[in-house]
């Protein structure tokens, strides 16, 4: 009877507690999977106008379960940062801020209308906006769409 050699290798990745090494799973409020990442959602950084989690495309690992669902232009008012026209005792962060005049009418500070272009991400199953993007390397995740299970 002729010889048999055979040899096997195992490969065995190392059981690693680093929280930041874990994939973060996250579904719609309906149940449907949305989104693979590779850090915890809360801990991106918020965009102000929104509060939008901010995902950088080209350093995060994540996959994107959703749908395109279609192009939006949407109107923004932000705080014209160039004549401060607003009293000393308001945050110069906050453009809804209202102001009391002297004579006890309310003023608002100035604004400027700024349109932004939002392509939207929608959940597959009941159709849920989850994220929009602006043809950039930025993903927008909408606050409350996804839950961690």
């Amino acid at each position: 009877m002729p010889k048999i050699v055979s040899s096997s290798i195992v490969s065995a990745s190392k059981d690693d507690d680093d929280a930041s090494s874990r994939m973060n799973v996250y579904f719609c409020l309906c149940g449907e999977f949305l989104m693979i990442l590779d850090i915890a959602i809360d801990r991106l950084p918020r965009r102000p106008v929104d509060g939008a989690y901010v995902l950088n495309t080209k350093k995060r690992t994540y996959k994107l379960n959703s749908v395109f669902s279609k192009t939006v232009v949407v109107r923004r008012r932000q705080a014209n940062t160039d004549n401060d026209e607003r009293p000393s005792n308001l945050a110069a962060t906050d453009p809804t801020a209202v102001a009391a005049g002297s004579d006890g009418a309310h003023e608002r500070p100035s604004q400027q209308t700024r349109f932004e272009r939002q392509h939207r991400h929608v959940c597959p199953k009941c159709g849920l906006l989850v994220a929009y993007d602006q043809k950039g390397s930025f993903l927008y995740v909408v606050d409350g769409a996804l839950v961690a299970k």
